[in-house]
């Protein structure tokens, strides 16, 4: 089209700005006065008017007057105007707060409420509870949930996650509440019910939905539920004191087994408390390196003869007393505080042994938690460098379940740890999983034989062929073997016979302070039998 040809005036720029309010309310009150004007000189005004303006020409009333209804009715329009945008402006502002909070009260992903919306909902449902009327809180974390994410991405994941609260949904009742508070993590309310088999009934038929299989793209994937559950007023009668204690619950459930279910017992409450005391005094112990080494002797096969130690920790609180290693190693590894703790026991071990005679080792554990850290390897060189101990004395040992959950950067330190001497075993064999493959790959030196395998050495042939598979895989790639909790002359007796090489255990000594080592050592040739 050529610029110089007119263009319509109602084109969308047109009808836009016909649209705005200022400008229609302009065009409607010019409108209304030429309507009225008109009316004015057909109609004139109204006789007394008409006389009082013949009266009194000089004061031009009847222009006056015409201009007064025309400013009186162009008020009286914009008035009306302004009250209906100010109507049509408050329900814009309801909905969007309504639709903003509903955006906060749930969960985008899989459209149910979230932790804010379920805590009030309980709260309120608390309150109004009457008299003897019971409600149920159930907690739910999903088992092999993270698995999902890191081998089929987290498209999957959340495709299995909808899934979830699609099942659980169809399976609520319908006064109760469900919620997603977090990551895997669910909460269910049942606001009213007679007995507490109606809440371990659900966490049933929770469980067994979860068990069929969940198909997200082109793979299927299984999942588990554990389930923990309180019960107001029995548990507590405050929103937060039922959340907490059916978050106890479940807390138990999952150390019972992957998927299973528990209701809230008052001694969970004391094992939290313990917790947190261990979990206090552990950080203060580590700052103040009051948690030692103590040493338990590892025999050999050929006369009975002390080849080294393994360092154990030993932790004697001034508040709690003694607490084993199997209490406080979990509480360091959930914290992190096991790295800090673990270089300063391999740093006190290192120097107590530098005394010893040059022919005997030292063995020492780490946690998988270590394991994360890359850079592993070069920190326990450090030490060394530091300690002054020669690391062809030192024995790093590895449990297969960190091996296997850290494959690739356990090579990477198995290897920077044996380039500079130190022998590298692996602990716990027989209960990680770990393949003969990942075993070939890794340049170990040597492995030990869990001890549940050797303390059932009596009890059946399923236990003493394990024990032989084991020992004569190690014979096959080259491996030392030591067998772990040795007890008894019967199980010591068949490890000869089967070609064990090194063993330890209550047998020949528990754990002692390196203070009584030298004294041990004296005794030598040492002898089992009156250990």
């Amino acid at each position: 089209m050529s610029p110089l040809v007119a263009r319509p005036v109602f084109t969308k720029t047109g009808w836009s700005r016909w649209n705005e309010p200022h400008i229609r309310d302009a065009v409607l009150l010019m409108v209304f006065a030429l309507v009225t004007y008109a009316a004015a000189d057909v109609y004139e005004l109204p006789p007394y008017l008409l006389q009082f303006a013949l009266d009194h020409p000089e004061w031009e009333l009847d222009d006056l007057v015409f201009v007064v209804f025309i400013l009186s009715a162009a008020v009286m329009t914009y008035g009306i105007r302004r009250y209906r945008d100010v109507v049509r402006e408050n329900r814009a502002r309801i909905a969007a707060e309504e639709h903003a909070r509903n955006l906060a009260l749930h969960d985008p992903l899989t459209k149910l409420p979230n932790r804010r919306f379920f805590e009030e909902r309980l709260a309120a449902n608390l309150q109004a509870a009457g008299a003897g009327k019971r409600l149920a809180v159930l907690m739910l974390d999903l088992n092999g949930f993270k698995a999902i994410n890191d081998i089929h991405g987290h498209v999957a994941g959340d495709k299995a996650l909808s899934e979830f609260a699609r099942r659980a949904s169809a399976l609520l009742g319908r006064d109760a509440f469900l919620a997603r508070i977090g990551g895997d993590e669910f909460s269910i309310m049942m606001p009213s019910i007679s007995s507490v088999d109606e809440a371990a009934d659900l966490a049933a038929r929770i469980q067994e939905t979860v068990a069929e299989p969940f198909v997200v793209g082109h793979a299927t994937v299984r999942l588990g539920v554990g389930v923990g559950i309180a019960v107001a007023p029995d548990d507590g009668t405050r929103a937060d004191e039922l959340v907490s204690r059916a978050d106890r619950a479940l807390y138990r459930a999952k150390a019972t087994r992957p998927s299973s279910a528990r209701f809230f017992e008052p001694e969970m409450d004391a094992r939290i408390e313990r917790r947190v005391q261990i979990e206090r005094e552990l950080r203060a112990a580590v700052e103040f390196d009051s948690i030692t080494p103590h040493f338990q002797p590892v025999v050999s096969l050929d006369g009975n003869r002390i080849i080294g130690f393994e360092a154990l920790a030993r932790w004697e609180s001034a508040d709690l007393g003694s607490i084993p290693p199997a209490e406080f190693i979990p509480v360091a590894e959930e914290t992190g505080l096991i790295v800090p703790l673990g270089e300063l026991l391999l740093r006190r071990a290192c120097l107590e042994a530098k005394s010893w005679p040059k022919d005997l080792t030292l063995s020492f554990n780490v946690s998988a938690v270590q394991l994360y850290d890359p850079t592993f390897g070069l920190r326990v060189l450090a030490i060394l460098a530091q300690t002054g101990f020669n690391p062809r004395q030192l024995e790093i040992e590895i449990t297969e379940k960190a091996l296997v959950a850290n494959i690739a950067i356990a090579g990477k330190v198995i290897d920077q740890l044996r380039q500079a001497g130190v022998r590298v075993a692996l602990d716990d064999f027989g209960t990680g999983y770990a393949a003969l493959t990942q075993l070939l790959s890794l340049h170990l030196d040597k492995i030990k034989i869990d001890r549940r395998f050797v303390s059932h050495l009596g009890e059946g042939e399923d236990n003493r062929a394990i024990v032989r598979a084991i020992l004569c895989l190690a014979k096959g790639v080259g491996l030392t073997t030591t067998a772990e909790g040795v007890e008894d002359q019967g199980q010591l007796a068949y490890l000869k016979a089967s070609g064990c090489e090194e063993r330890q255990g209550y047998l020949f000594g528990r754990a002692i302070p390196a203070a009584e080592i030298p004294a041990l050592l004296k005794s030598r040739p040492w002898n089992s039998a009156v250990a």
